[in-house]
């Protein structure tokens, strides 16, 4: 049985009609003129670079977006039946869609491959947003893997908006942060092979089991123990939980920070002769108060090139919290096995933090008869929506990213090894990059909506987008070229 039958519009144009299960035949455009039907459609574009067409159909919509609209930067189109496509295909020249380089036809996809896309292709601030335009006659033919692909589409838009607002946050700390931390970057032993040099500076102590403390309420019922076996543990401790060991007594073989802004300073009240290991993109006064500071790379696309001359290692924290971070580190250095204390990801009986951290000393300053320290972490509990979760007979506050943060760390896939980059080339030694990037950056050609990237400028351009996003939430006037060239001039003024 034929999946689709061709009619012809009063303006001669070829319309494909779905066939359903009594035989009965729908119509995907209309009759009359579906080029002015498209042209209406397109009407509530306002200026989203980013289009999804959930159905294929006769294809005018998606080809009057292409060939007017000139600021469009990628189309996707999803549409399932492969036997029912291979019809429409036979009858119908889709050669303008097709032969368009920023149009991407998926058959059949699954939800985990239009999500993939997405978060890999989707750049808000380059492209203004994203559009959804549903066929609404193919989907109601067939609605169930349509209802999943829109669902896919919510998931990832949900993700690229949380990752968006972050970087239109910290997008410009993160470039300074890491030029200036690769200007004094002094050691490469992370970059070692052999197990033995990596663990030099834990002066042979075996890294085999690593005890990594977070700084949740339940770490303080984790202390008396921590204590007790110390000499028996490899402590690697996240920098917030950093002040609550040391005031137990307890110092620990490893401190880990990702942390951008400032007030992570906090963490350090003086110098320490414990090894850090810093995010690329930690501001360079951190690694002032450790005798021992071991840059890694994070998430940045900049500080991930870097990692390319084998100067530092890179690190998984995709997990977008310490805790996180610092079992990759664990991972990295060969760990078999972690165990987690004070990894609460939730305000059990409605406390945050445990004793000792910075919170505490800085609160109980700040207090006084009509505002106690509680009063502030009230404010720091309740200024984000809470859920109530009950569990062995206790309860505990929950919110959506502290849940996420727990989720990742769960379905993390644990691997020890260590691979910072090993095989790949060097760029140009640490001395060297950031003049070779300000030449690349100099010359770099942003490109037309048509034009294809090499890898090399792909990678520049990549390094861009943070700062692109804060900047363009500044000036939300700012799109396109005009963006990329504002972000260009900033980005050389701070080389």
């Amino acid at each position: 049985m034929k999946r689709y039958t061709i009619k012809t519009a009063r303006n001669n144009s070829i319309v494909p009609a779905i066939v359903d299960d009594n035989g009965v035949e729908h119509a995907l455009h209309s009759l009359f003129d579906p080029q002015k039907e498209a042209e209406r459609l397109l009407g509530v574009r306002k200026d989203e670079g980013f289009l999804i067409f959930l159905g294929l159909g006769g294809g005018f919509s998606i080809a009057q977006a292409l060939a007017r609209a000139k600021d469009i930067r990628l189309v996707l189109i999803v549409d399932y039946g492969r036997e029912g496509l291979e019809e429409l295909f036979s009858v119908i020249d889709y050669s303008s869609i097709m032969n368009d380089p920023r149009a991407f036809l998926f058959i059949d996809p699954s939800a985990a491959e239009i999500e993939s896309f997405i978060l890999e292709h989707y750049q808000p601030a380059l492209m203004n947003g994203m559009r959804v335009f549903p066929l609404r006659a193919r989907i109601d033919a067939e609605s169930e893997p349509f209802r999943a692909a829109e669902a896919a589409i919510g998931g990832a838009l949900k993700k690229v908006s949380a990752d968006y607002s972050v970087q239109a946050h910290f997008g410009l700390r993160w470039f300074s942060n890491i030029i200036q931390n690769i200007q004094h970057i002094k050691n490469t032993d992370l970059t070692r092979e052999d197990a033995a040099h990596r663990q030099g500076c834990f002066e042979g102590r075996s890294v085999q089991c690593a005890s990594i403390t977070a700084a949740g309420p339940s770490l303080d019922r984790s202390l008396p123990l921590l204590r007790e076996q110390r000499t028996r543990r490899f402590i690697i401790a996240t920098d917030t939980s950093l002040p609550a060991l040391l005031a137990a007594g307890i110092e620990p073989d490893a401190i880990v920070s990702i942390d951008c802004q400032l007030w992570s300073y906090n963490h350090f009240f003086r110098r320490t002769r414990i090894p850090l290991f810093l995010d690329l993109a930690s501001p360079p006064m951190l690694a002032e108060r450790s005798a021992a500071p071991y840059f890694f790379s994070g998430g940045h696309p900049l500080s991930r090139l870097f990692s390319r001359t084998g100067a530092i290692p890179e690190l998984d924290v995709s997990g977008g919290n310490v805790t996180y971070a610092a079992v990759s580190l664990a991972e990295a250095l060969g760990a078999e096995t972690v165990e987690l204390f004070g990894a609460d990801f939730s305000y059990p009986l409605g406390v945050a933090y445990a004793r000792g951290t910075w919170l505490h000393s800085f609160y109980d300053k700040r207090q006084n008869r009509f505002s106690p320290t509680e009063t502030f972490f009230s404010h720091l509990v309740y200024r984000t929506p809470l859920e109530k979760r009950y569990a062995n007979g206790s309860w505990r506050y929950e919110t959506p990213t502290l849940a996420m943060y727990r989720a990742k760390l769960a379905a993390r896939q644990w691997a020890p090894r260590y691979a910072p980059h090993l095989d790949a080339p060097r760029i140009a030694p640490p001395a060297g990059f950031l003049a070779a990037y300000r030449e690349k950056l100099r010359s770099l050609s942003f490109p037309t909506q048509d034009a294809r990237l090499d890898a090399e400028d792909a990678a520049v351009i990549a390094t861009l987008l943070p700062t692109a996003a804060a900047l363009k939430h500044r000036d939300p006037e700012l799109s396109g070229e005009r963006l990329l060239e504002a972000v260009r001039e900033w980005c050389m003024k701070r080389l």
